[in-house]
């Protein structure tokens, strides 16, 4: 088994589950019991104990793309700080430029970090710039630290059986603004369609999102669906709450952009990169009012499926009626027309 795994070579995205478990979450420094959660599947974000508080710590890079990539770090890493119930406050960022960049680079995406924390009210709070050797463009690796009471801090793996499962926006959101941006052959393209899903970045925060339904109340867990899309997503809440679920295709929101693009680039909207849309595991009795606070304050969201005993499955109920058994997902369906654009 050890020398398979040696010559198992990976593809681009994460690295697969199986082999993060032997070759990650095992090595875990000195037992320290501030630490609430650390490192574990489906769960993006650190709680450590700090008097009556907790402090949530959370990292991504962004890899996908070079476009505007200073403000997609801060809005990424707040959303995984506000899955866990808090508000982001702290963000620090790695800034890793190829060589023979310059002075202008540096700004233009130090300006857009400034821009995205102040739109949050977050201070940028230190970090480490540098020239990489073998790099091709610029890549922004983000720390984000928030704050929430101790009793009131969320995770993945609170979902259980009977629980509604609400998803807010639409499937695809980022993966879609990415390919548009970075990938799209415009001419195949209506030109206001196109400029339509490149401001979908725009909507790539589920800061209000998050808030909004843990004021609510009945929130047992949430995640932001990133790579792998929101199928991804949900199999991480269940993976991490030991539960299986039963999710409605009909029922899942995609845009006209989206499902344009995702046909383009003959890409699964299901699996493309989601962040952006948020998804809540609720209290059947909160579910309804949760979708409807959102609703008020112009955030679309819908519950497409419900939480259930583990050994009932993790199915997706397809448009036609049929079911399919989602798994985890190997790697984003992005990455895939990355390496296709490339060859």
């Amino acid at each position: 088994m050890c020398r398979l795994m040696r010559m198992r070579q990976f593809r681009t995205g994460k690295i697969p589950t199986d082999i993060l478990i032997r070759t990650v979450l095992q090595y875990t420094g000195r037992k320290d019991r501030s630490v609430i959660l650390g490192s574990s599947i489906g769960e993006d974000a650190a709680l450590i104990s700090f008097g009556s508080k907790v402090l949530v710590f959370t990292t991504d890079p962004v890899t996908g793309t070079a476009s505007d990539i200073g403000w997609l770090s801060v809005h990424i890493n707040a959303n995984d700080v506000a899955c866990r119930g808090a508000r982001p406050r702290w963000f620090l960022c790695d800034l890793l430029l190829p060589e023979l960049s310059d002075a202008r680079t540096v700004k233009a995406i130090m300006k857009r970090v400034d821009a995205a924390s102040k739109e949050l009210g977050v201070a940028v709070v230190g970090g480490h710039t540098e020239v990489t050797p073998g790099l091709k463009r610029p890549i922004v690796v983000g720390y984000m630290v928030g704050v929430v009471d101790k009793e009131k801090f969320v995770t993945s793996s609170g979902a259980r059986p009977n629980q509604d499962l609400i998803l807010t926006k639409s499937a695809g959101i980022e993966g879609t603004a990415l390919l548009a941006m970075d990938f799209s052959r415009i001419s195949e393209v209506d030109e206001k369609l196109l400029a339509r899903a490149k401001s979908m970045r725009h909507s790539i925060s589920i800061v209000e999102d998050a808030m909004i339904a843990i004021r609510v109340g009945g929130v047992h867990a949430m995640h932001d669906p990133t790579e792998g899309g929101v199928l991804q997503g949900i199999w991480e809440i269940a993976e991490a709450s030991k539960v299986g679920f039963t999710v409605h295709e009909s029922k899942i929101a995609i845009r006209a952009e989206t499902k344009v693009i995702c046909a383009l680039h003959h890409v699964d909207p299901l699996r493309l990169m989601s962040s952006g849309c948020l998804l809540i595991a609720a209290d059947n009795r909160k579910s309804n009012h949760i979708v409807h606070r959102l609703a008020q304050r112009g955030i679309e969201a819908r519950i497409i499926g419900r939480f259930t005993d583990r050994n009932k499955g993790r199915r997706l109920v397809r448009l036609d009626g049929s079911t399919k058994e989602i798994r985890a997902s190997e790697r984003d369906e992005l990455y895939r027309v990355i390496e296709t654009q490339a060859s």
